[in-house]
């Protein structure tokens, strides 16, 4: 039995069809009815690639010896190009994708402000202000960030199907439930290592690097959401081509 329910993706009001509840694990079929889901599957491949050069800075950051400071710009300034592009296509998906929902939309706009000060510090450090730029930028970039994952958490809660908590309809919820907590780790290394409080150095590497790994993971989430039709029998795709 189907049936139509309104969910908030990114606090952006949205009908997703729910079909019983499909199994995370070993669903055979796309989860149907996501508007703009081209969008949000490219959007979603572009936060990967930009989680995994998050998280390849942070490793050279830390573990790389002697420090590889070109090396580090290089990898910074294309996460922060990727994450601004992202947003700006999360920004374009939360207006015009879907009707507009005043929360998700603000969550949204936070992070895509977010997006323009991670750059700042990649952009700093081109033009030799410092040998890995200016912090400051970061910092107030994952406070953004974080925050807006707050605020998308919170415009999400009618979403989640606590009957069926692991149901794929429930993707987009796990998955930011996963982005806040990879902002958490790095809002709160990125403060330490911003105030350098010498004693919470193994913390800040660990924040960091976990951070941007949780940060990989819920972006495949995403992606795994928002897949094609294309990727599945045609049996299964032939009702649900990609939107």
């Amino acid at each position: 039995d189907t049936s139509n329910r309104l969910s908030t993706l990114t606090g952006c009001t949205v009908s997703i069809m729910e079909n019983e509840g499909l199994p995370l694990l070993g669903a055979p079929e796309p989860a149907p009815g996501i508007p703009g889901r081209a969008c949000m599957w490219l959007l979603s491949w572009v936060f990967v690639f930009a989680s995994i050069f998050l998280t390849a800075e942070f490793i050279l950051l830390h573990l790389a010896n002697p420090p590889q400071n070109e090396l580090i710009n290089f990898f910074g300034t294309i996460e922060a190009v990727l994450w601004l592009q992202g947003f700006t296509l999360l920004l374009y998906w939360s207006f015009y994708e879907v009707p507009i929902q005043p929360s998700g939309c603000f969550a949204t706009f936070l992070k895509f402000v977010a997006s323009c000060f991670f750059n700042v510090q990649p952009a700093s450090a081109l033009i030799q202000m410092q040998p890995l730029g200016n912090p400051w930028g970061n910092f107030v970039g994952i406070c953004l960030f974080h925050s807006g994952n707050l605020l998308s958490c919170f415009a999400m809660m009618d979403m989640f199907d606590r009957s069926k908590p692991l149901s794929e309809a429930n993707l987009p919820v796990l998955g930011m439930w996963v982005y806040t907590l990879a902002t958490t780790f790095l809002v709160t290394a990125d403060g330490l290592d911003y105030y350098e409080v010498g004693s919470a150095t193994d913390y800040i590497k660990f924040g960091q690097i976990c951070g941007g790994t949780l940060l990989l993971v819920g972006s495949i989430m995403y992606c795994y959401w928002s897949r094609p039709s294309t990727f599945f029998p045609k049996s299964v795709s032939a009702g649900n081509s990609i939107q």
